[in-house]
């Protein structure tokens, strides 16, 4: 299951809520949670806030096209490193 986690953020190319990926995968929000604490204990994730300077997908909150979307909420994640490196 950690690798379909990572495999969904490649995918993906850009950070993930857990309600999406819950959905995305068809798994429980509460098995995901801890399994993605663990992909970020290992250093292939890490929890992000959105338009903040931490995040690499955008210049800051008022270019974030995922916070003018609407569509993600709660916890956030990404893909550590350039989303194409293994993991």
């Amino acid at each position: 299951m950690l690798s379909e986690i990572l495999k969904a953020f490649r995918q993906t190319g850009g950070p993930l809520d857990l309600s999406k990926l819950s959905r995305q995968l068809g798994a429980e929000r509460s098995a995901l949670e801890g399994m993605l604490e663990l992909l970020v204990q290992q250093g292939k994730l890490r929890e992000v806030r959105l338009g903040s300077e931490d995040c690499i997908h955008c210049g800051g909150r008022s270019d974030c096209a995922y916070l003018q979307a609407g569509n993600i909420m709660g916890k956030v994640y990404e893909l550590v490193g350039n989303p194409g490196e293994g993991g």
